[in-house]
């Protein structure tokens, strides 16, 4: 700012900043030189310096895409000025004027300065009055840009085990393992599937109890080579074994069977988990009463699971429903009955809260008392849910017509239909 003063008053004009009301960093206002006074037309001012210095090669700077609608959709005129401060360098471009000439310059948003046409000195006193108009003439920018984060249910799966181990089974379906366990003392292990044969695993089966249902050696591979893989049945297969991690280190917290996950009943209910930072508190787990006392049932939180790549980012999808039970173990012969009916009295906000409790819970953000998952047995790291910035303030600019009349609320309008 000190530089870009000192610049305009060698020209002889007025620095005047901070503007709040131009939503700029400030606006050079015009002195008629044979007035020698202050003649109320202005030029706005955005400033980007860097203290970085430009050395030989080129100098430019990228736009954020809501500035520059905030910038091009209104008749005020806007100037750009990159800077060195150190060197005392200065660059400019009228934004509007810009685009019009590097049309295709305007998807990427970058500016290119040219060192000899763009330097920002006191040569360029008269280019201003070109470029200025009246204080008082109606001058305004676009819709100052407001910003929304829409959080959406992914997850993102933040890392997984580096390695795969393989070796041949000596069993022929997944329900076969459960007689070779019989005796086996302790956690079974679940993180596995069977493919051909062949039994795949996160962990080493040769120093788990997988050893009972292998019949050859061990060996191993990168876990890349399935989750990156271009082939969809590779794809697929990591789902599954990404499925089967979920379930081995989420035990005792979650149960599933087939498609859908939920959250295991404890001896007291209602199981109640208290939200970190909040006073807030939510019943995961909640038994319903018949008018003698008796359970009716028992509503649990739950959702379908389902792994998906966007990007090669690995997210888990959140959907949440409920499961609903007799009591905690056996399911309820009503339970499509019971769904219905708390789906239509559900809102936006309660489904919304479902998966950020969801979140919570696979974080091991929130305390499960005795339902706490063993740390030993997490195969699987989660972050936090991924959240999308929408532009609710502004419009979209296809042309840049600084003479033309716009219905900017009939723009907004249809801006929002199509959305």
């Amino acid at each position: 700012m000190a530089l870009i003063n000192k610049i305009v008053s060698d020209m002889g004009h007025l620095w005047n900043e901070p503007q709040n009301d131009f939503g700029t960093d400030g606006y050079i206002e015009l002195v008629d030189p044979k007035r020698d006074k202050a003649s109320s037309r202005i030029v706005l001012v955005q400033s980007k310096a860097t203290s970085v210095a430009f050395g030989d090669r080129p100098i430019g700077f990228t736009c954020e895409e809501d500035d520059l609608r905030y910038w091009l959709n209104g008749n005020a005129p806007v100037i750009l000025i990159r800077s060195h401060p150190g060197n005392e360098e200065a660059y400019w471009v009228s934004v509007k004027d810009y685009f019009k000439a590097h049309t295709e310059q305007r998807e990427s948003r970058r500016i290119l300065f040219d060192r000899d046409a763009d330097r920002f000195q006191v040569s360029c006193a008269s280019a201003l009055w070109d470029l200025a108009r009246p204080r008082l003439d109606g001058l305004h920018l676009g819709t100052p840009p407001v910003h929304e984060s829409l959080v959406s249910n992914l997850l993102p799966v933040e890392s997984f085990p580096d390695t795969i181990y393989v070796a041949d089974a000596s069993i022929r379906k997944p329900s076969e393992a459960r007689a070779v366990f019989a005796d086996a003392p302790g956690r079974w292990p679940r993180a596995w599937i069977l493919w051909s044969g062949r039994l795949y695993s996160f962990t080493d089966p040769s120093k788990c109890l997988l050893s009972r249902i292998c019949a050859g050696q061990v060996s191993s591979f990168l876990t890349a080579d399935w989750a990156y893989s271009s082939d969809e049945d590779q794809r697929r297969r990591f789902v599954w074994l990404l499925k089967a991690a979920l379930e081995e280190q989420m035990r005792p917290v979650l149960r599933s069977s087939k498609d859908l996950t939920w959250v295991a009943a404890t001896d007291e209910l209602p199981l109640v988990i208290a939200i970190p930072g909040t006073s807030n508190t939510r019943a995961i787990v909640k038994a319903y009463a018949r008018d003698d006392g008796s359970t009716r049932y028992i509503r649990h939180l739950a959702f379908t699971p389902a792994f998906a790549c966007y990007a090669d980012q690995w997210y888990l999808e959140l959907t949440p429903t409920y499961h609903f039970t007799r009591d905690g173990r056996e399911p309820d012969f009503n339970a499509a009955s019971h769904r219905s009916g708390i789906k239509r009295q559900e809102r936006h906000s309660d489904f919304r809260r479902n998966i950020d409790t969801l979140a919570r819970v696979l974080r091991g953000d929130v305390d499960l008392g005795g339902l706490a998952p063993d740390p030993e047995h997490e195969l699987l790291e989660f972050g936090e849910l991924e959240q999308v910035r929408l532009d609710t303030g502004g419009e979209a600019v296809d042309e840049i017509d600084d003479e033309a009349d716009r219905d900017d609320d009939e723009d907004e309008t249809d801006d929002r239909s199509a959305a």
